[in-house]
């Protein structure tokens, strides 16, 4: 079992924290298993450092996910 992960910043369009409609960008990490994306999480009002802690937990086995 191969794991690895993907950081990127997305484009969110809505309201925002400071209650604007105006663009706001979160950041999305890809799960990834074996060459394939297993679960994106998107991250709306973290930090990079949030991310790269996602990132890490999942590279490092200490999220498990539940999968048929």
């Amino acid at each position: 079992m191969s794991r690895s992960s993907s950081i990127r910043k997305e484009q969110a369009i809505g309201e925002n924290r400071s209650g604007s409609n105006g663009p706001d960008t979160m950041y999305v990490v890809d799960l990834i298993e074996n060459g394939r994306v297993i679960e994106t999480r998107r991250l709306p009002g973290k930090s990079e450092s949030f991310a790269r802690d996602v990132a890490e937990n999942w590279d490092s086995g200490l999220i498990q996910l539940l999968t048929e």
